[in-house]
């Protein structure tokens, strides 16, 4: 996990710039940064420093921004950090969550999401499914099981008919609300199948950037 009380200092510092509805909660922070952290290559900070204010970065004076940054740079550390011991798991205990603890959830879901849609064609790109000739992604399916649940949204699944089916063969009415059930669910599973994806696709790319390079004739 992330440091909470890094988190919260920066929400706090968040704050100072934007009322507490413009920004991203502390959970909603600790989402965006799980995503960036994972996200095997290093996105540019001027590419998502405005997603913190949900894509509006306001203007700005001296202090703010010196401050913000400090603020940014400690959790983007401890973020990098974390991955590095492998300690970005998921972040929740369902057992153990109450109506608040669920808010909480929502609010990372929907920063992770927000976090992944900086390199959506990547997540989406199907690279699990070519190499593995099968018709359906695991990787894109669990960034739509996430994007069904911050959105609330179903009609995104492509496995839709097939959860329908299940719920009816267990004498079940597959409503909207039951569907999402099943979904939460399977939210821990589908942030792991991201997760060891990126790391993955990490593992090439250094390897590939570890390949001698070939001299061009002259």
């Amino acid at each position: 996990m992330i440091d909470k009380k890094l988190l919260h200092k920066l929400a706090i510092e968040l704050d100072k710039c934007v009322p507490e509805n413009e920004h991203l909660t502390p959970d909603g922070l600790s989402g965006f940064f799980y995503a960036l952290a994972i996200t095997p290559a290093i996105i540019d900070p001027a590419d998502w420093m405005a997603e913190l204010f949900f894509g509006e970065r306001p203007q700005l004076n001296g202090k703010q921004s010196k401050d913000l940054k400090k603020a940014v740079t400690a959790v983007v550390k401890a973020s990098n950090k974390a991955l590095l011991k492998n300690e970005l798991t998921f972040p929740y205990d369902f057992s153990a969550l109450d109506d608040n603890g669920f808010d909480q959830l929502w609010h990372w879901s929907s920063g992770f999401l927000q976090g992944l849609y900086l390199r959506l064609a990547f997540w989406k790109s199907g690279i699990i499914a070519n190499e593995t000739q099968q018709a359906s992604d695991v990787v894109a399916n669990s960034v739509d099981i996430i994007f069904a649940l911050v959105e609330g949204n179903v009609s995104v699944l492509k496995n839709l008919d097939q959860l329908k089916a299940q719920l009816q063969l267990a004498g079940k009415e597959p409503t909207d609300e039951l569907i999402m059930a099943s979904l939460l669910q399977a939210l821990p599973e589908a942030y792991e199948c991201i997760r060891l994806f990126a790391a993955q696709m990490s593992i090439r790319l250094l390897a590939r950037q570890k390949e001698p390079k070939v001299m061009a004739k002259t």
